[in-house]
């Protein structure tokens, strides 16, 4: 049974959750050789390399009220439990944005972005890290670096949670033209929070769908400004049921032809419908179609991809196939 077969069963049993504080597997603190950044790392007790692990990254709040350490600590227990990594950099981005200047931020949170893209992938190749499982979850300040890094690279994150979150859309003036409409997001808050708190996670779901995002949701759980991992945790699981994670590539001047090419579709879990429109009149449902075009131009290849739970997903290819680029 793979790991995510079996949080499915874990989740579906009713009373199935057992004491969540249990950690007898690995934390340590590393350093990320490119950036300089620190980071702590958890990884359960029972890992190998027999199978692939999700990878959980999650942002601090402003210290000295929240740390990567703190963040880390209470995700352990279920990371041991479902076998996740975890992942908890040390950031420069969640000290308050309200005593920074915008490009000071902007500045920060790029900073950050290098460190954590360096981080996950150091994850996937040394740790067996499921790329296609990779979640970012921030909370209280931590929200400017998953609305700045998770927006920002929807190909790395399959879905983003903010709890209690910072948002400021003046620090997210380069993120629009990279988002992806069928990123999963999922903004928290808390019933008792501070009234500023749920004034800004309000306008980060209006920003989200202002910008045309399709799998944005709000959610209000009760308590106040506390950190809680399940809520985000239960969240991951089920985007990873319920939506398709797809990655498309095309390969040109297949056989020797200029206006022949390969198309490749990483779709998970399997789909139950794929269909590439190629924009000539033609259609193929494979997996991956190699298609012959009629003519050298400039083709918008469409691919609409429909999972066993009926939910959809589209995707783009812009192909140039002219003579001066075959």
């Amino acid at each position: 049974m793979n790991v995510l077969a079996g949080l499915a069963l874990l989740l579906s049993l009713p009373g199935c959750l057992v004491n969540l504080n249990r950690v007898p597997g690995d934390t340590q603190k590393f350093k990320e050789n490119q950036t300089g950044y620190n980071y702590y790392l958890y990884v359960p007790s029972w890992h190998n390399n027999d199978q692939s692990w999700p990878i959980i990254v999650t942002c601090h709040g402003t210290p000295p009220y929240d740390s990567a350490w703190s963040q880390i600590h209470e995700w352990r227990g279920i990371a041991e439990q479902y076998g996740l990594l975890v992942i908890a950099p040390e950031l420069q981005a969640t000290s308050s944005g309200r005593t920074l200047d915008s490009q000071d931020q902007i500045r920060r949170q790029q900073q950050d972005e290098q460190a954590i893209l360096n981080i996950v992938q150091k994850t996937i190749t040394s740790l067996n890290g499921d790329p296609d499982r990779v979640f970012m979850v921030g909370w209280s300040a931590g929200g400017y670096d998953v609305y700045y890094t998770g927006l920002r690279n929807p190909q790395i994150f399959r879905a983003l949670a903010v709890r209690m979150g910072n948002f400021d859309e003046k620090f997210l003036t380069d993120v629009t033209p990279r988002m992806d409409p069928y990123q999963s997001v999922v903004v928290f808050l808390a019933s008792e929070d501070f009234p500023a708190i749920n004034t800004q996670c309000r306008n980060a779901y209006k920003w989200l769908n202002d910008r045309n995002m399709k799998r944005v949701s709000i959610r209000e759980i009760p308590g106040l400004h506390e950190r809680k991992p399940k809520a985000a945790f239960s969240y991951f699981k089920d985007v990873a049921e319920q939506y398709s994670f797809v990655r498309l590539s095309a390969v040109k001047n297949v056989d020797g032809d200029p206006l022949t090419v390969q198309f490749y579709a990483h779709i998970s879990p399997e789909p139950q419908t794929v269909v590439w429109d190629f924009t000539d009149h033609k259609i193929s449902n494979e997996m991956a179609p190699k298609h012959k075009f009629p003519k050298p131009g400039t083709y918008d290849v469409n691919v609409t991809i429909i999972t066993k739970k009926s939910a959809k997903t589209q995707r783009k290819i812009k192909l140039d196939l002219t003579d001066k680029n075959p």
